[in-house]
């Protein structure tokens, strides 16, 4: 097969690099894209060498242009709200192609955004007309150094990860449960999982960095971040929460010394009804649920084991459930935890559980939190301590709201703390470390005319929760700001939520690695002054 920096002869005979050159887009299938080319001139591929003949080499870059049928699936992501108008989506499965790649859309012009898993919450890769969505999904090379460190590259997904690293080395990557969440834009906003709790955030094990990033001279170069080193160590510690698309274009993350997961662990389903659950006994839940994780999440704390989701679901569902997985086979920390969720319930609300144990890579499959690609809005918010009353109060006017009806409507609120409080708030960018619960508001529909009554309980739910510190989670002795990962345009003191103290040292670190601001989208890291 082609490679991208293979050279054929244009027209007027003169040599031509392959790829997306600055005399045109090349279309991996042979054919150009109308509308997209940056020169009068395309060059035509050469014949691809059959697979496995020694001339073989990786799948050529497909440049897919507005009227090639692969572009409407190629712009619209996860979230189907968001759909993209760029120039082209350049589709690259090597390091070298997506240097290339770089070169030639900086050289003539364009503005980058990159695309891995697609699971960005807001528009910020498809919002990029008449540029270049940089597709590194087809990246997914894994190998491991002299020294034990496993590079991934970025277009790897969770499952790939877990997959690989469990069957090879019996050991895992504390990631997120969406299987097709792509490593590139899960690891750069900190990343957190199931395993979270017992071994820390995903940026806790991340040894190195490659990016490509782009001088002031617009020159374009592939580095190696490593935590320490003189040159690249502000680098690299920005890609430990920093969040994507604001310092360059990912290519590999190396890990070292990753967790050995538990041969087996316990799952369990537990299911409250909405039509037995009043507000006392709603409240009682949400008191007994941040009450235990209060006292259960110290980063030495056997409970650490256990990570539990409460999805609070509009009462439109009929039911909140929770999923809850215990780490090994001893029942004890399971119904411990389940025991005080039960504490002071009356028993019309008490609720049914369902416990079975499976082996972690069978669970983890199980537990897969994807789901169907659809129209969504999400905020979020980092929890101290125990749900206050005013708290309470608003998230069961929310969830009890006669006038709306979503049944895909809820709050999440992912069990936090353990080991992720163990590193201090300014050892890598996530400077939240010291929370025990995490929420999640989440609204998920199909039809674009539904978009305003979605839109509209999701932000009046979130702002009545924290009316008395503004309509967002203040960073105080309650709430600690927002998940970068789970992006929110609405939030207006977004810098101070998403980073805190560190994104002034954020700041610097743009204005040395991205000085002419190519990587930038409506929450990116701004060049200091700005």
């Amino acid at each position: 097969m082609t490679s991208v920096r293979e050279t054929s002869e244009d027209r007027s005979g003169r040599r031509a690099r392959r790829g997306l050159s600055r005399r045109g887009f090349l279309v991996g299938s042979g054919t150009a894209a109308a509308g997209v080319a940056m020169g009068a001139v395309v060059p035509a591929p050469a014949a691809a060498h059959p697979p496995g003949s020694p001339g073989g080499g990786p799948v050529p870059v497909a440049v897919v242009g507005r009227t090639d049928p692969r572009y409407p699936a190629l712009v619209t992501g996860f979230n189907q709200r968001f759909t993209g108008t760029p120039a082209a989506v350049v589709v690259v499965t090597t390091q070298d192609q997506c240097l290339a790649a770089v070169r030639d859309a900086v050289a003539a012009g364009r503005r980058i955004t990159v695309r891995a898993g697609g699971h960005c919450y807001e528009g910020f890769v498809t919002d990029n007309p008449d540029g270049v969505v940089l597709d590194v999904s087809g990246m997914r090379a894994v190998t491991q150094d002299a020294d034990g460190g496993i590079r991934m590259e970025s277009g790897c997904t969770n499952w790939d990860v877990y997959e690989l690293l469990y069957k090879s080395h019996g050991v895992t990557l504390p990631a997120g449960s969406c299987y097709s969440v792509g490593l590139g834009g899960h690891v750069v906003g900190g990343g957190y999982g199931l395993m979270s709790r017992e071994h820390g955030l995903t940026v806790d094990h991340l040894a190195a960095v490659d990016v490509v990033v782009v001088d002031a001279d617009r020159s374009v170069r592939l580095v190696t971040a490593r935590p320490g080193d003189p040159d690249t160590g502000d680098l690299f510690w920005a890609h430990t929460g920093g969040g994507g698309g604001t310092f360059g274009v990912i290519t590999a993350y190396t890990f070292r010394d990753l967790p050995a997961p538990p041969p087996a662990v316990q799952l369990a389903t537990t299911t409250w009804q909405w039509a037995t659950l009043d507000a006392a006994s709603f409240a009682t839940l949400l008191r007994n649920y941040g009450g235990w994780l209060a006292a259960n999440s110290a980063p030495d704390s056997p409970g650490c084991r256990l990570f539990g989701l409460l999805k609070l679901s509009h009462v439109s569902a009929g039911t909140v459930t929770l999923l809850t997985q215990a780490s090994g086979e001893d029942p004890e920390l399971l119904d411990a935890f389940l025991g005080a969720l039960d504490d002071g319930m009356p028993a019309a609300a008490l609720p049914t559980t369902t416990r079975r144990t499976m082996p972690w890579l069978q669970a983890t499959q199980t537990l897969n939190g994807s789901g169907p690609n659809q129209r969504g809005k999400y905020k979020s918010a980092y929890m101290r301590r125990p749900f206050p009353d005013r708290h309470v109060a608003a998230l069961h006017a929310a969830l009890t709201d006669a006038s709306y009806s979503n049944p895909q409507a809820l709050v999440q609120v992912d069990t936090y703390g353990g080991r992720i409080n163990a590193v201090a708030p300014g050892d890598t960018a996530v400077s939240q470390r010291s929370s025990i619960m995490k929420l999640q508001y989440q609204t998920y529909w199909t039809d674009p005319a539904d978009d305003e009554v979605n839109l509209d309980w999701i932000r009046r739910s979130y702002a009545s929760v924290y009316a008395d510190t503004g309509g967002e989670p203040a960073r105080d002795d309650v709430t600690d700001g927002c998940y970068v990962n789970y992006p929110d345009v609405d939030l207006r003191n977004w810098p101070t939520l998403y980073f805190g103290p560190n994104y002034r040292r954020l700041q610097e670190v743009k204005g040395r690695w991205d000085p002419t601001d190519q990587f930038h989208h409506a929450q990116s890291v701004r060049p200091p002054g700005r």
